[in-house]
């Protein structure tokens, strides 16, 4: 329906155009100068009209687009604060305490060699479709999508309360809807392994004023990175920081692990497996 509406003012553009011709054509003709001189202030105002007419709908273009392209990444009342404050989107970044959520298939390299490539990309895109509108209902941000794996961030670029809270209970939700899905047979994936990290970092649009992707910068990602290849190489589902487990102690079960020297650190991490709901 929009763009029909959008077609109709750009033909009422163009006749605002056809007039302000018809007005210049007509005082060429005339041979009264005061008429001329009418005819001409006419074509003015109707020009200042049309530049006015043409600048506005290119304003509304733009928000609809930034409005299409921020709404693939965030959940719509995100999107709405975003589009409310457009300085969220500015060039450069800031430090502020997020949470990171990474998350991937199970044995999805030797499931995906039994099927067609049209399939593994059918069983993605049902797969992420589902989990990334859970992210959206916890007030995540979806950051990329790394193969058959995704990075979230809670608390970015707007601030929500409870961040790691959110993050966590996102984390048994993703397991619960994959559960369902295998369920109603929607899906072959087996299952599931995230890993959560708390902590502070650069968050921001990074790159040129020609292509920027908003990201998170620090040691909270890399560990978040990290404590997933853990998940999958300890057999665990979900795992979290030390950090994340401080702001959520009490309303989960919880394992506490042994501490695990993560890739490319020296001092061991303390590492807890989340189980469930109190």
């Amino acid at each position: 329906m929009e763009s029909e509406i959008i077609k109709a003012i750009e033909l009422a553009i163009a006749h605002e155009l056809e007039a302000r011709k018809s007005y210049l054509a007509l005082a060429q003709e005339s041979e009264d100068p005061e008429l001329q001189s009418l005819l001409r202030e006419i074509a003015a105002e109707e020009a200042g009209h049309e530049a006015t007419l043409r600048s506005r709908l290119r304003l509304y273009e733009e928000k609809h687009l930034l409005r299409d392209t921020i709404s693939r990444y965030v959940s719509p009342q995100m999107c709405s604060e975003i589009l409310s404050n457009p300085d969220l989107l500015q060039l450069g970044g800031e430090r502020r305490k997020v949470t990171v959520l990474f998350a991937d298939i199970k044995g999805f390299t030797s499931l995906s060699e039994k099927m067609e490539p049209e399939k593994v990309v059918d069983v993605l895109n049902t797969f992420f479709t589902e989990m990334v509108e859970l992210v959206f209902q916890h007030q995540g941000t979806l950051d990329k999508f790394l193969g058959d794996a995704l990075m979230v961030e809670f608390g970015v670029p707007v601030a929500i309360p409870e961040a790691p809270a959110r993050a966590v209970a996102c984390a048994l939700a993703m397991h619960r809807r994959l559960q369902e899905m295998r369920y109603l047979e929607l899906t072959p994936i087996r299952g599931m392994r995230i890993g959560i990290s708390t902590g502070e970092a650069i968050v921001g649009n990074i790159g040129s004023d020609k292509r920027m992707d908003f990201t998170v910068i620090g040691d909270v990602v890399n560990v978040a990175a990290r404590l997933l290849e853990h998940a999958k190489e300890s057999e665990v589902d979900i795992l979290l920081t030390e950090a994340t487990f401080r702001e959520v102690e009490g309303l989960y079960r919880f394992q506490t692990l042994p501490p695990v020297v993560l890739r490319g650190r020296r001092e061991p991490t303390a590492v807890y497996q989340l189980l469930s709901e109190t």
